[in-house]
């Protein structure tokens, strides 16, 4: 195993927290919170929005490696798509601690039942693609519900 392949697996599991016992993808949401905040205080929705591109392609990266190399897809132990998911759905509203929580509650549910396409994408869309893309939509759709109230 590579440097590369052990950077990544750390970015996927989020740094051991994609190891905690019970609930990792609740657990991986957690610092999606703290990110997507302080990206909102770049005060620009270009930057805030190719930040969060970027962070995307980071999560899809070290999620395809990490699959690859551990020969596993959507362990429960990736949690990155998580974080790259809740802070779409935070980055763009103004920080709060009801917008937040409120954001943090819609993603989780959005994540969790998997409700249209967003399941479509989790069930259907191949590898690294599909462990992360269900996770970006659910933000996503989080912030499309939430920016009329919280932008």
């Amino acid at each position: 195993m590579t440097a590369l392949d052990r950077l990544a697996i750390q970015l996927a599991m989020a740094f051991g927290i994609g190891k905690a016992p019970k609930a990792p993808g609740t657990f991986g949401s957690l610092p999606g919170l703290a990110l997507g905040v302080g990206l909102h205080h770049l005060n620009s929705v270009l930057l805030i929005t190719v930040a969060l591109l970027l962070l995307a392609v980071l999560a899809w990266w070290a999620i395809a490696r990490t699959e690859s190399v551990l020969g596993i897809h959507d362990d429960q132990r990736i949690v990155i798509d998580e974080v790259a998911g809740q802070a779409i759905a935070v980055a763009y509203l103004t920080p709060s601690v009801f917008a937040v929580v409120l954001a943090f509650g819609l993603f989780r549910l959005l994540d969790v039942t998997k409700p249209l396409l967003i399941g479509k994408i989790d069930r259907d869309g191949p590898g690294a693609f599909g462990t992360l893309g269900d996770d970006l939509l659910a933000g996503a759709v989080a912030a499309a519900i939430l920016c009329p109230f919280f932008a």
